[in-house]
């Protein structure tokens, strides 16, 4: 049988933990995730058309 670890973390601790890897939702920290996960192609067009404006 496999043992259930859970932690807490300070609000703090969360801050940097969200700083170095994304809050829940994101691509990177900072970068919302598109709608559609599987499609990278339309991810890459996205990129695109974010620098060109």
């Amino acid at each position: 049988m496999s043992e259930v670890r859970d932690y807490v973390l300070t609000p703090e601790e969360l801050e940097e933990v969200w700083a170095k890897y994304g809050k829940p939702g994101e691509l990177a920290p900072g970068t919302k995730a598109t709608k559609k996960r599987n499609s990278r192609r339309n991810q890459n067009n996205i990129q695109a058309s974010e620098k060109s404006e």
